[in-house]
């Protein structure tokens, strides 16, 4: 990492460089003023992009695995909450930060109260639970009604197929926590700071539920971490077993922004079949490449090394069934946080570590691989953030340095020529100047018809994979719906037990369980996939489009070099190759261009539960009249099961209903908002990229024109002042190549840029 800020420190100095010799070329009198206005501009957003782009790394892995102990280790103190409740889907985003500060994000009014309606969907003996009525926790009498629901029921009520209903659960946490929070929240959301003395107050809210549920967002920012810089933001994801289906999309939806992924795996338990799944949805997303495991053992649960190699031995192979090779280390994180803290830690921390000490072998080994995953894993952040934040601006330098260099010769030509010399230079200037306007409109109508071309292709294939009626994706979805079984005859116990509503509720929650799940393990990766697919056919779109500006503009340009050489100005002979090109990773981070969220919340309307009941009462009349008529009754519970089913069956139309118009919404949002944006904003990053090399040449050249009748006293003050601004490009060129060197890459052709004769 010391080398990454190394090359950043000099890509921010050669940056301010550039700007200094703008700010001189500014101060020249009468000489062309461009390119040096544009040029600032891009120097600014450059500066501003070294220091914002982030490298995303997160941390994730099942519940209890260590993953906030793991952070706290990387992060050299006790920074985060472990052992933090699972209510919430909270993503904790950790920065580097002047001073220790966490900030809350709070979730609005609305965001809060939204989420209690869909929990209290056909929830059992809450009376108004209709549509005509907008529940509103801060209203009183409607508070007051959700809490004699909630303690109308029975425990048998509140414990769903053998666990607490997470709806209740989300439902009680939030009325505990209302007159607690209800200060800090406002309309539009509120946030709240702990700094200094005060930081460790946030973990308060993480380790409560009943705080924690209100919250949308958490972000800690630490100062004066080793392994923590600016550009680096590590996240504590929910765990991938949470019982909440709705976690897991959220968690999802970071992934996909994410450059690294650190998987916990607990040598307790092993992989698990949650493990197992969740590490399918991660290759199905396309993020196996990235991702590294660490088996997070404890060191007191083994009876020595042996022992602990067999368990990672056994977790590699049942890894590499997903992900072939896998980097895998071992080693105790807590033992690596305890011994960190020093006397910060607990008494009864600070007794283990003295006992894993004892155990040599063991604690030997975890230090070992402690160490080289720390190696592998500052050289593979070194290695990819030189190519993520900073390629495409080492190519920007070595344009900017050879417009500057291009600039600077022909004005000094012209200023140390004749009168009839500099006419001459000036008029060639023209007669290419022509031919290059007309070459602009070419590579424009080029760029045009294949960004149309690009998007019609992407609109159809994202059509067609949508499409209702001849789509899989659609079929799949509704298979899976319509074959989802009820046992009825276990419900008519339920009936007797528990109740109609309570027992449509139960249905109702198993269902939607279970879709919710479904959308997140099948559906959500191949949403991922499409959108992979089609990114690759806006990154073939960047590289064609990049060709043909190249190709086109180096036969240009070389008809200008020779046109320049004709009046006496020498020739630079450039080459282009890899100059021109843009990277798909940092044009959406330039644009802040980023992915639709996943679908991930169904909609449901209370009617439902109306409805139901209504046509239980129905059958209830009719098995009264077939009584009064004296006629046999084979089922004294066949209302309600029909009327149960009658619910299921309007509960699966509407969750169709609900599934397509979520959708249709992704699908809109992903062609207009984020692919056809990038084909749309590319080509104008690549014309700015070109601009830096060939407005120099269109530049209006009428103020050098008025430099030949300047006072000779003035020229040569312009003279020598070109000549020291070029003497500061040749080192600031030399510095570009070794960069260039030290990050590995191929170099811009900048050797050519040599010094005025």
């Amino acid at each position: 990492m010391d080398n990454f800020n190394s090359i950043k420190t000099d890509f921010l100095q050669i940056n301010d460089e550039f700007l200094s010799l703008f700010n001189t070329a500014r101060s020249i009198p009468g000489v062309s003023p461009f390119p040096f206005d544009q040029w600032e501009k891009v120097g600014h957003v450059i500066e501003k992009q070294i220091n914002e782009d982030t490298l995303k790394i997160a941390v994730v892995g099942a519940i209890k695995s260590g993953k906030s102990t793991f952070i706290n280790a990387f992060l050299e103190g006790d920074y985060l909450k472990r052992g933090a409740g699972v209510v919430t889907s909270i993503v904790t985003k950790i920065r580097k930060g002047s001073t220790l500060t966490a900030s809350l994000f709070f979730k609005t009014w609305d965001e809060v109260n939204d989420e209690m309606k869909e929990a209290m969907i056909l929830f059992p003996s809450l009376e108004r639970n209709s549509d005509d009525h907008q529940f509103d926790i801060r209203r009183a009498e409607d508070r007051t009604g959700l809490r004699r629901a909630l303690k109308s029921l029975s425990v048998e009520k509140r414990i769903s197929r053998g666990t607490l209903d997470a709806n209740g659960v989300l439902l009680a946490s939030y009325l505990k926590g209302y007159e607690r929070i209800r200060k800090e929240l406002s309309r539009d959301g509120e946030i709240q700071r702990f700094e200094g003395t005060d930081f460790s107050k946030h973990k308060n809210f993480v380790g409560d539920d009943s705080l924690a549920v209100y919250l949308k967002d958490l972000e800690l920012r630490i100062p004066g971490v080793n392994n923590l810089d600016d550009n680096i933001e590590i996240a504590d994801c929910q765990g991938s077993d949470s019982p909440n289906p709705l976690h897991l999309s959220m968690i999802q939806d970071y992934l996909i922004g994410t450059h690294l992924i650190i998987y916990l795996v607990s040598s307790r338990t092993g992989i698990r079949e949650a493990d197992i799944k969740f590490l399918s949805i991660i290759k199905k997303m396309g993020l196996m490449e990235n991702i590294y495991f660490v088996i997070n053992c404890d060191l007191g649960e083994h009876d020595g090394l042996d022992d602990l190699k067999t368990l990672a031995n056994r977790t590699l192979e049942e890894i590499s069934v997903i992900k072939p090779g896998p980097q895998i280390f071992t080693f105790s994180t807590l033992f690596n946080l305890i011994r960190q803290l020093g006397e910060n830690t607990s008494h009864k921390n600070m007794l283990r570590a003295e006992q894993w000490k004892d155990e040599t072998e063991l604690s030997t080994f975890s230090d070992r691989e402690t160490e080289r995953f720390f190696a592998l894993f500052g050289e593979k952040l070194t290695r990819d953030r030189f190519s993520l934040l900073l390629k495409n601006h080492l190519e920007r330098f070595a344009l900017m340095a050879a417009g500057l260099h291009d600039w600077i010769r022909i004005n000094h030509s012209i200023l140390i020529k004749d009168t009839e010399g500099a006419m001459k230079v000036l008029q060639e200037i023209k007669n290419v100047q022509a031919q290059l306007t007309q070459l602009r409109s070419l590579i424009s109508n080029t760029i045009d018809t294949a960004s149309r071309e690009t998007k019609l292709d992407v609109w159809k294939t994202v059509d067609r994979f949508f499409d209702a009626r001849g789509g899989n994706l659609v079929k799949d979805i509704r298979e899976h719906i319509r074959n989802y079984k009820v046992d009825y005859q276990a419900s008519e116990d339920d009936v007797d037990d528990l109740g109609f509503s309570t027992t449509l509720y139960e249905i109702f929650q198993d269902f939607k369980r279970d879709v919710d799940l479904f959308m997140a393990e099948v559906i959500n990766p191949q949403l991922i996939q499409l959108t992979r697919q089609e990114e690759i056919k806006v990154d073939v779109f960047l590289a064609d489009i990049a060709a043909s500006y190249d190709s086109l503009m180096g036969n240009a340009l070389q008809k200008y070099e020779e046109a320049l050489e004709s009046v006496g100005i020498s020739s630079r002979k450039h080459t282009f190759d890899e100059i021109y090109s843009i990277d798909l990773e940092n044009l959406k981070k330039r644009i802040k261009c980023n992915v639709p969220k996943l679908v991930s919340s169904l909609r449901y309307t209370a009617k439902i539960r109306t409805e139901a009941i209504m046509r239980l009462k129905y059958y209830n009349l009719i098995k009264f009249i077939k009584k009064i008529l004296k006629k046999d009754i084979q089922n004294e519970k066949a209302g309600e099961i029909l009327a149960l089913k009658d619910g299921v069956q309007r509960i699966k139309k509407e969750t169709i209903t609900s599934i397509i118009s979520s959708l249709n919404n992704y699908k809109e949002n992903l062609k207009f908002l984020y692919l056809f944006r990038l084909i749309d904003e590319a080509p104008k990053i690549l014309n700015g990229m070109l601009l830096d090399r060939f407005h120099v040449f269109t530049v209006d050249i009428s103020t050098t024109a008025d430099s030949i009748g300047m006072e000779q006293s003035v020229k040569e003050d312009a003279i020598n002042t070109l000549e020291l601004m070029d003497d500061s490009l040749q080192t600031l060129s030399s510095r570009i190549l070794r960069l260039r060197e030290d990050m590995g890459g191929q170099t811009p052709s900048l050797t050519s840029v040599r010094p005025l004769t």
